[in-house]
């Protein structure tokens, strides 16, 4: 995201995270952040963010365990995070690197289709 309040909100939605903070807390917090997006018009983080939300108030956890269809020439070089949900808010923080994008596309694809 290229907005520093953005980056800084999601960097303690990440600590708020492994803090083990209330859901509830947590989405109003992404919420925040999404109108933020929403004035810089990235649909890709918009969406993201939005379907992230959706989740966690779905599963009632912040236990963010999800499944991703890594791509065959990308699977050598990924390693798996120990929580998906922190390691998805750092790549949006950074969301404008390329390779982070392309990640965060592996996020909403997986998380669509669980939740939908």
């Amino acid at each position: 995201m290229n907005s520093p309040k953005a980056k800084e909100l999601l960097k303690k939605v990440v600590v708020d995270v492994e803090a083990n903070v209330s859901i509830e807390s947590i989405g109003e917090q992404l919420s925040e952040i999404r109108k933020i997006a929403l004035q810089l018009d990235d649909p890709l983080v918009v969406k993201t963010l939005r379907i992230t939300k959706e989740k966690i108030e779905e599963d009632e956890s912040l236990d963010f365990d999800i499944e991703l269809e890594i791509p065959e020439e990308d699977l050598e070089e990924y390693e798996e995070p120990n929580n998906h949900l922190s390691y998805l808010l750092n790549l949006l923080v950074d969301s404008e690197n390329k390779y982070n994008r392309e990640e965060i596309k592996w996020y909403r694809a997986a998380i669509w289709e669980e939740i939908y």
